[in-house]
């Protein structure tokens, strides 16, 4: 009964401080968006000023992992966290991470030193789960060195099965008989230590360590020094290698904002239940688009029926539609399709974001996030779609379907060609008469030839014609009044200024031309 009542309070503890991450990750968003421009956007002369609002950043990115490691424990705790092994280069994720974290040495002044093989290793790890595992247990060593502080990839071959690497300290030994126990959660060695923190550290990484079925473990092989050993399998039975979908889909390119200046701002749908972070966002983005809010996916789909928007940016945990709910329903919905999707959102695994992307979404961003990213990331998004936009209007009909859309666009362009040109000599062939072969409503096939090619119904259905009239041309089977007539015109001077005002060149020159 003791050891129920002890799990019980244990499971408490563990919901409580996993609600409470959960609940810290809002203000923190709302701490670091201002906090990052400020800085960005300001010189301070005065010293101190600066200081202060470094000391503020580095708290806050403190905190940040604090909730993060809270999160990722209680997943791991509940067996809700699932790792998605890549191969991955051990010596740089090693190197990686040793390097960010040398700062913390350099403010204590310790002798820090990094052993590398000569032969990188190649493993099949969770690359995350291993960043971390290595970020804790390095920050570790830094927290409780004297003077010192070793890691070592230890020598392997090819026969091996298993990688091992040692993280030395010297400073405070742990006693052995309390080698077990410092791996129990929320238990410190020293409570009257100065250097707090949270117990949850070690903890998570044995946690993410047994997910790789590997070790890691206290060893004392030395005298007056701590020494952890890690040891995890070099492949794994289940490993998928994804690295370039996620470089695909998790790489953010920084283009240089364009010189280009759109007549109307862009639309943009911000969905979020959080008041306050939906406040901040409109100001943020309200100089370079117009913006539109919901609280959640249902008030969201009732505005995308009623306004032609570019772009949606929604959180994922919502009341009564969720991000993931919505970002389906726009994806497959032929009306929407062409919308690209955002998440932002505290859901921050990697398994969240794969499911984010297979659900359609153009982009994934966790909470707290920067301003400026955000903001880069909408911009190349719509950059993109403005590039698709181009590439209907002015690409050949063989190359059409070359593009990267969704399923149901690529289904709607296709039907919406075959349209067309069945119908390209029909003289009456308009936006009625094509809304009427489409079987859609006129708004409907506005909004959505709009949506994807920046072009109104009747300029697509005359791009076409001319478009047909050149594949005509060139074929040499039929002279100009001939292909006029083919292509729905019943003037020919009609037909050739429309011609020379799409390429550049009368009809007769463009015979010339590709006969050349």
């Amino acid at each position: 009964m003791n050891e129920k009542k002890e799990q019980e309070i244990y499971n408490l503890k563990l919901e409580f401080f996993t609600n409470l991450a959960h609940e810290i990750r809002t203000p923190l968003t709302l701490i670091k968006m201002p906090l990052e421009k400020i800085i960005n956007n300001h010189k301070f002369t005065d010293r101190d000023t600066a200081k202060d609002l470094a000391l503020i950043e580095k708290n806050t990115a403190r905190l940040i992992r604090l909730t993060n490691q809270l999160l990722d424990f209680r997943k791991a705790e509940t067996n809700n966290m699932s790792l998605i092994f890549t191969k991955t280069d051990i010596n740089a994720l090693l190197s990686e991470v040793f390097h960010d974290l040398n700062y913390f040495a350099k403010d204590k002044q310790l002798h820090y030193d990094l052993s590398l093989p000569r032969i990188s290793l190649t493993a099949y790890v969770d690359e995350e789960a291993l960043r971390k595992i290595f970020t804790n247990l390095i920050h570790n060593a830094i927290k409780y060195a004297d003077q010192e502080v070793y890691v070592k990839l230890l020598p392997f071959n090819s026969d091996d099965i298993m990688f091992n690497i040692e993280f030395k300290n010297d400073g405070e030994l742990i006693p052995f008989d309390k080698r077990e126990k410092i791996f129990e959660p929320f238990y410190r060695l020293n409570e009257s230590d100065k250097d707090t923190g949270t117990g949850i550290g070690l903890p998570l990484s044995r946690s993410l360590v047994e997910l790789h079925q590997g070790n890691l473990s206290l060893v004392h092989l030395e005298e007056n020094r701590n020494i952890f050993l890690l040891s995890i399998p070099i492949f794994q039975e289940q490993s998928l290698d994804i690295k370039s979908f996620q470089e695909d889909n998790d790489d953010h390119v920084l283009h240089d904002k364009s010189d280009e200046q759109e007549e109307e701002k862009p639309v943009i749908l911000l969905v979020e239940d959080n008041k306050e972070i939906l406040a901040y966002l409109n100001k943020e983005l309200k100089t370079s688009y117009t913006v539109l809010r919901a609280g959640n996916g249902a008030e969201a789909l009732e505005i995308l029926d009623q306004e032609n928007v570019q772009l949606v940016l929604t959180d994922i945990m919502m009341p009564i539609m969720d991000g993931l709910a919505l970002c389906k329903r726009i994806k497959t919905d032929i009306l929407y399709s062409h919308i690209p999707v955002i998440f932002l959102t505290a859901k921050n695994a990697l398994d969240s974001k794969i499911q984010g992307l297979k659900n359609g979404a153009d982009a994934y961003i966790e909470k707290p996030f920067s301003l400026e990213f955000l903001m880069v990331q909408i911009r190349n998004i719509l950059k993109n779609r403005k590039i698709i936009k181009n590439y209907l209007t002015n690409s050949s009909n063989s190359n059409l379907m070359d593009i990267n859309v969704s399923a149901p666009d690529k289904d709607f362009i296709s039907q919406l060609n075959t349209v067309i040109y069945e119908n390209i000599s029909t003289i009456d062939l308009n936006v009625d008469e094509l809304a009427k072969l489409m079987h859609m409503s006129r708004p409907t096939l506005y909004r959505k030839i709009k949506g994807l090619s920046d072009l109104t119904p009747n300029e697509l259905i005359n791009i076409s014609r001319l478009k047909k009239a050149a594949e005509l041309l060139t074929q040499k089977e039929y002279n100009i009044t001939q292909v006029s007539t083919m292509v729905g015109y019943t003037v020919q001077s009609n037909f050739s200024r429309d011609f020379h005002k799409h390429y550049g060149m009368s009809p007769s020159s463009y015979i010339l031309e590709n006969s050349k």
